[in-house]
C-alpha cells in the first residue's frame, strides 16, 4: 500500500464526519440564545402624563400634545415590530384606541390620554419602530392630538412623583400577573429572579395570557 493509498484511508472517515456534521449544521442551526434581561427600573419625565391604559400626553409649546406608550408596555413586549400610525386630520377620543404597536405577530392598540385632532404622526417610526422600544418619552412619540380643551385634556392624569409612584405600582402588579400565568417551563422566560420581570415577558405569553395582559395593563377603563 503506497503512502497516499495509506493516508487517504486513513482521512477518509474524518472528511465523512465533518461533511456530515456541516451538512447537519445547514439543515439545523444552532440559534445562541441571549441571557435574559430583567427590566430596568422605570421611571416618567417631568411634564410627562400618564393614562391608566399605559400611555403618555406631553404638552409642547405650540398647545399640540405627543402621544407615546410608558416605559413599562415598552418593556413589557421587548420591542416594537411595527406601528400602524393614525392619519392626520383623524379625531381622537381619550380612552379610545389611537394606533396599533404589533409584536411577534401581535396587535396592541394604544389607548388615547386625550380628546382632540391627530396633527402630526412620527413617520421615522415607518423606516424603523426601534424607537419606540429604545425611546419611549422622546424619539419614540407615536403621535400629536391638538385638544379640544386644553384645560380638561390632562385631568386625572397622573403626573410626577404620583406618576412614578404609580408606575412602580403597575411593575410589581406585572411582576405578580406574569409570575400567575408562567407554566414551569416559561418562569425563566418571563420572570429573571422571580422578583422582576424579564424584558419582552408579555410577548412570551400564550395567546390567552396575551390577551389577558391586553384587559388588564391596556384596557381602557379609567382608574
Amino acid at each position: 500500500m503506497t503512502t497516499f493509498t495509506l493516508i487517504s484511508t486513513l482521512l477518509a472517515p474524518v472528511v465523512l464526519v465533518t461533511l456530515y456534521w456541516w451538512y447537519g449544521r445547514r439543515r439545523n442551526p444552532v440559534i445562541a440564545s441571549s441571557p435574559a434581561r430583567a427590566f430596568t427600573p422605570v421611571g416618567v419625565p417631568l411634564g410627562v402624563f400618564l393614562h391608566p391604559g399605559h400611555s403618555w400626553a406631553g404638552l409642547n409649546i405650540s398647545g399640540e400634545m405627543r402621544l407615546g406608550v410608558d416605559e413599562l408596555l415598552t418593556q413589557a413586549l421587548g420591542g416594537v415590530d411595527r406601528v400602524d400610525l393614525p392619519e392626520v386630520g383623524t379625531r381622537v377620543e381619550r380612552g379610545k384606541p389611537i394606533t396599533t404597536l404589533w409584536r411577534k405577530g401581535r396587535a396592541l392598540p394604544v389607548i388615547s390620554p386625550v380628546s382632540g385632532t391627530v396633527v402630526d404622526v412620527n413617520r421615522s417610526l415607518k423606516r424603523s419602530s426601534m424607537a419606540v422600544g429604545n425611546d419611549p418619552y422622546g424619539a419614540g412619540w407615536l403621535a400629536a392630538v391638538l385638544p379640544s380643551d386644553q384645560r380638561q385634556a390632562v385631568s386625572d392624569l397622573r403626573v410626577g412623583a404620583d406618576a412614578v409612584r404609580w408606575l412602580k405600582r403597575e411593575t410589581q402588579r406585572f411582576v405578580d400577573f406574569v409570575a400567575g400565568r408562567a407554566t414551569p417551563g416559561l418562569v425563566g422566560v418571563v420572570l429573571a429572579d422571580g422578583a422582576h420581570p424579564v424584558v419582552g415577558a408579555a410577548a412570551s405569553l400564550d395567546d390567552s395570557g396575551w390577551q389577558q395582559f391586553e384587559r388588564e395593563f391596556v384596557d381602557p377603563i379609567e382608574s
